[in-house]
Parts: structure tokens; C-alpha cells; sequence
């Protein structure tokens, strides 16, 4: 019996140790870096960004250290699946095809998309009833970001325009104001954060918020692994968390006065 009971107490000890372990080991986050203002490298180098408070309150949350890893957004899915970081905060929208292949968190922001060009461009994007209008892009060219939700949907729904790929919103955006591309469409808080808002006399929104949820899913989320449902079930506790008790609105109004709050959770 003394013998079962010192083999229950190294049990235990084995268990707690293991458990203030995992507690203690970083929360490697896979993010763009590129994107404001949701992730992004401030003038002294810091990670920045709406996506990147929300990833460290998460991990506070979790008991665990957040350790930023900077990955184009184009490969980040492939990256998590190789293991170069345990989850995914770099402004991922809900798909159905991405869940094929990741589990997602409940979502923290929405995922609304916009075009936008110079001020001076006058286009009728959509006819009367909604539907988009393709003839109005003769001759045009549209810059998007590669692998983002925007592409299948203007190659669906505006086919035959000539579709310019981006790496970075950033490029596309520099692209725009030089005149190299007529429209761009991505994020409608990032064109709104870091080019109509701050630029709004030489360029502006073109036609109606982007909201299809077949093409643009339910809202930005955090991304894992398919049989990390553990960590799955923390990241959501430490985000219903934050709804509850006004951290998540305290962070988004330090980026805008309007909401992001997903649908789900309005």
C-alpha cells in the first residue's frame, strides 16, 4: 500500500509538472505582419496590430507567452501544417474550404470586403438589382491580394478582367496610387485604415459592401491544426471570455469608433 501510495504521488507530481510545462511554453502565432492595422511592424520594429491584441490577450488568457513568427499570408496555411507555429491570428476569414484542411476559432471580426479607386473614377461595378456588372471593367485591371477570398470571387463574378496578385495589401495599395491598376478589393477596415480615411480626396469605396459569406465566410478567426481541438477549446474560451467582459470592445476602439464585431456576436 506505501508503495501504491508513492507511485500515485509521483503520478501526480509527473502530471502537474507536465501541466505547469505546457502552461509555461510560448504560444507560437503565425501572422502577416504586412496588413495594417490589423498585424504589422510598427517604426521600432514591434508587432502591431487589432489581430495581434487580440492574440496576446488570448494567450494571456491561456496561461501562456505569445511569441510572434512573421509569415506571408499566402503560405500561412502551410506553414501552421508544417508546424513553424501553433495557431493563426493574421486576418484569416472562414471559408469552407479552408476548414477542410484547419480548425478554426470562433470568429473576432467580420469580414466585409469593399473596391476602391481614385476619387475621380466614375464605374457602375453593379447594376440596378445587385448583380455585378462585368462590362463595366472592359479594358480595366484590378489589383487583389494572392490567395485571398477577393480572388475567387472576382474571377466568379467579373470574368475576363485582367486580375493583377499582390503579396502584401501594401504593394497593391502603392500600385493603386501609381496609377498601375484602376480598382483594387481586399479588407474594407484595412482600404478604409490605410487608404480611404487618411488619402479620402484622391480616392474613395466603389459601390456596396462585399458581404457574401459563400465567398468571404463568417468572419476573420484564429487558425489550427485539425487535431488541435485542445488548444481549439482554449482559444474560444479566451475569446468568449473577452466578449463578455468588454475587452474585445475596449481593443476595437482603439483602432476605429465603429465596430468589427462579427454578425455572430452582434
Amino acid at each position: 500500500m506505501k508503495k501504491l501510495v508513492q507511485l500515485s504521488s509521483l503520478m501526480i507530481c509527473a502530471v502537474l509538472s507536465f501541466n505547469t510545462m505546457a502552461a509555461e511554453k510560448p504560444l507560437r502565432i503565425g501572422t502577416e505582419c504586412t496588413y495594417p492595422p490589423f498585424t504589422y511592424r510598427d517604426s521600432a520594429g514591434n508587432i502591431e496590430g487589432f489581430d495581434v491584441d487580440i492574440a496576446r490577450e488570448v494567450s494571456s488568457r491561456m496561461g501562456r507567452t505569445p511569441e510572434f513568427v512573421c509569415n506571408p499570408f499566402a503560405s500561412s496555411i502551410p506553414a501552421l501544417q508544417a508546424r513553424k507555429f501553433d495557431v493563426l491570428f493574421t486576418a484569416i476569414s472562414v471559408t469552407e474550404e479552408r476548414s477542410k484542411t484547419v480548425n478554426f476559432s470562433i470568429p473576432y471580426r467580420s469580414s466585409i470586403g469593399r473596391f476602391a479607386g481614385a476619387s475621380s473614377l466614375d464605374i457602375e461595378l453593379f447594376n440596378a438589382d445587385g448583380t455585378p456588372n462585368p462590362k463595366a471593367l472592359e479594358g480595366k485591371v484590378i489589383g487583389l491580394q494572392r490567395s485571398s477570398t477577393y480572388d475567387r470571387y472576382v474571377q466568379e463574378n467579373f470574368p475576363g478582367v485582367e486580375v493583377r496578385r499582390y503579396d502584401t495589401a501594401h504593394n497593391m495599395n502603392l500600385d493603386l496610387k501609381a496609377g498601375r491598376v484602376d480598382l483594387i478589393v481586399g479588407s474594407g477596415v484595412n482600404l478604409w485604415s490605410t487608404l480611404v480615411e487618411p488619402d479620402g480626396e484622391n480616392f474613395k469605396f466603389i459601390g456596396p459592401e462585399l458581404d457574401k459569406p459563400e465567398y468571404f465566410g463568417i468572419g476573420v478567426a484564429a487558425a489550427m491544426r485539425k487535431n488541435d481541438v485542445q488548444l481549439q477549446e482554449q482559444v474560444n474560451a479566451a475569446l468568449e471570455s473577452m466578449y463578455a467582459d468588454g475587452t474585445f470592445k475596449t481593443i476595437n476602439l482603439k483602432y476605429w469608433s465603429f465596430t468589427v464585431l462579427p454578425s455572430v456576436w452582434q
